[in-house]
């Protein structure tokens, strides 16, 4: 056998056995495949399993019914990720014991071909506890037209609505289980059987037009929370935005005090959830701004929140904080436009009356960027000496495009704007004395308590 073709072979066997030694090295470490993704996005520890999983929960499922948009989050509809069979899934990637499998999977990894799914399990009552809750508030019987002795019209006919309740269901928990975003529910109209024209024309003023509605999930079993909500939603409910005109929410609502009857409650406070008058007030603006931008209004000033809501999808939502920060609205058309607004059983729910919907809107928003979140340690003088508590979890950050087409009489305009949600600590809390005050970090750290451990 030549000399160069003793080389070649040995190439060709050295070319052979790297992959194995990459599988063998790979069989000592607890870390994922390089390369491997999870829905969609790359997961390079095992230990982010936990914050990802707590954002997907979080994460709400935009549901469409009758015009309405409505946003809770999917851990409020039922679904949980089976987040210990998740890791067993990513570690056993590559580790089956079979070299020819196991090197092929590593491969296919490393080339970005493998992208596992959450393990996904949904509790349907829950899901059906939010369509029967949505159905009282869809659901209305026809209504026939009324004339008087003489045949003048005393009360048009409407048509009824029925949600469709079980084909609802199914179609969250299949959402749910296939981690969709947005979903529409069948909604069927059932009809009066009497038209206008059954009965002779009269003078009449026109019946207003609900130009956008918009509705919130909250838990009626925070009662602190839930009374600012109904106090706050009572102060915007009835307001009047002139043609033309603006409505400012702070000078509608007012000062959260006390006086006005608000209590302590969750708040989020330089990215810590804290207890705050008037918290839950955010979510009466973000649902009130949720509505306006759906029906065209102009947003004149708008501030995103902190870190994004469980309770509205991100570029919806809005803060407002007494006096200082504002959400203020511009009606751009000829008529004025009234705001109904109200929180009861778990909803909060605005709805904007008009003589017209001149506008059509269409929105959509992309996530540009994400950003790590870091670890913030506070002394604690309930921790014992040598322990470490964790008592918020992480929640990543991020870069978004929300853009907002408007069709209308002047023809189409698309606005679009960049909204940044920074990523949220992880607070672990450590014993007095045991921060090193230029690092902010403790001087011989532990490993800290997992924030949700496998």
């Amino acid at each position: 056998m030549s000399r160069p073709l003793r080389i070649a072979l040995a190439l060709a066997g050295l070319l052979a056995l790297a992959p194995l030694g990459l599988w063998a090295a790979h069989l000592g470490t607890d870390s994922p495949a390089p390369g491997l993704r999870l829905d969609g996005e790359p997961l390079e520890r095992v230990d982010a399993l936990g914050a990802r999983a707590d954002a997907w929960e979080e994460t709400p499922l935009e549901i469409e019914a009758e015009g309405a948009f409505h946003g809770p989050s999917r851990r409020a509809l039922g679904a949980r990720l089976d987040r210990a069979a998740t890791r067993r899934r990513v570690l056993r990637l590559g580790r089956t014991g079979d070299p020819l499998t196991d090197v092929r999977d590593l491969s296919a990894a490393f080339m970005g071909r493998v992208d596992l799914a959450w393990t996904v399990r949904v509790e349907p009552g829950e899901a059906a506890a939010f369509v029967e809750g949505l159905a009282h508030e869809i659901d209305r019987p026809p209504r026939p037209g009324e004339v008087d002795a003489r045949g003048g019209l005393v009360q048009l006919s409407a048509d009824g609505a029925r949600l469709e309740r079980d084909e609802a269901e199914r179609l969250i928990v299949a959402a749910l289980r296939e981690g969709r975003r947005a979903i529409s529910l069948p909604v069927t109209t059932l009809p009066s059987g009497v038209g206008e024209a059954a009965a002779a024309p009269v003078q009449r003023a026109p019946d207003p037009v609900m130009v956008a509605r918009y509705a919130t999930s909250f838990s009626p079993r925070e009662r602190d929370r839930s009374h600012n909500l109904d106090v706050a939603a009572r102060a915007l409910d009835g307001a009047l935005i002139p043609p033309r005109g603006r409505l400012s929410f702070n000078d509608q609502v007012g000062a959260r005090s006390r006086d006005a009857g608000y209590r302590e409650a969750h708040v989020i406070l330089d990215g810590e959830m804290v207890d705050g008058l008037g918290g839950g007030v955010c979510q009466v603006a973000s649902t009130l701004h949720a509505a306006a931008f759906l029906a065209g209004l102009d947003v004149v000033e708008h501030v995103p929140h902190s870190r994004p809501s469980a309770y509205i999808p991100m570029g919806l939502d809005a803060t407002v904080v007494w006096p200082n920060v504002d959400l203020v609205l511009a009606n751009p058309f000829d008529f004025p436009l009234t705001v109904r607004a109200w929180a009861a059983d778990g909803r909060m729910v605005v709805e904007l009356f008009g003589r017209d919907r001149p506008r059509r809107v269409e929105w959509e928003r992309e996530v540009l960027e994400t950003e790590p979140w870091g670890d913030r340690y506070v002394e604690d003088e309930t921790v014992p000496e040598g322990e470490e508590r964790v008592s918020q979890r992480p929640i990543r950050g991020f870069l978004v495009l929300r853009s907002r087409t408007l069709h209308g009489p002047g023809g189409v305009r698309l606005e679009e704007r960049r909204l940044r949600y920074p990523p949220t600590d992880r607070i672990v809390r450590v014993a007095p004395g045991t921060l090193d005050p230029l690092t902010g970090r403790p001087r011989a750290a532990g490993p800290a308590v997992p924030a949700n451990p496998f």
